[in-house]
């Protein structure tokens, strides 16, 4: 189901891979407020690397909106963000049915981020590696969304919240 948070997040998705390839990295998504903000890394970024080992065979927008184009393992920071952005905006009406609230991403470090979300009323930080991965990131939507409703995202607090909200750490889980 295509709602407007979902084709907003579609649109970050696309913004994170296009401008991740040219050196800036996402910093931040209000869902809410439409809002998307990313940092001049200064750097050349590395370049994708899919988990099917080619790109699409249609380049650009196109394509990744028609094939596959899942990371790689390895494959940059940059990539994993706008991956994770897409599959969100797969499964933002889904989690929404079960009460758990997309409501944005926020990434200070250029190797995890926080997916903001409301859990009911309570609003909790999912912190998930986007570099040093030992597996490709697979259907986090799906994963976040069994997470929460089975209640096992009490197993992956951290002892400390941060910045005032649990921190769901599943850096070393998904």
């Amino acid at each position: 189901m295509v709602s407007p948070d979902s084709e907003f997040l579609t649109r970050a998705s696309e913004a994170a891979f296009e401008l991740g390839a040219d050196g800036f990295r996402l910093s931040a998504v209000t869902i809410r407020s439409r809002h998307i903000a990313f940092t001049d890394t200064g750097i050349t970024p590395d370049p994708p690397l899919y988990a099917e080992g080619e790109p699409p065979p249609v380049p650009g927008r196109e394509g990744r909106r028609e094939y596959d184009w899942q990371p790689a393992t390895d494959a940059p920071a940059w990539m994993n963000m706008a991956w994770l952005l897409e599959d969100l905006a797969t499964w933002i009406v889904a989690l929404a049915e079960e009460h758990v609230t997309l409501v944005g991403v926020e990434s200070p470090h250029p190797h995890w981020c926080d997916v903001l979300v409301r859990d009911g009323d309570t609003a909790y930080r999912v912190r998930i590696a986007l570099a040093g991965r030992k597996d490709p990131l697979d259907f986090p939507g799906m994963y976040l969304r069994d997470l929460f409703t089975e209640g096992r995202h009490c197993d992956h607090l951290a002892t400390e919240p941060e910045k005032g909200t649990p921190l769901v750490d599943l850096r070393t889980v998904l």
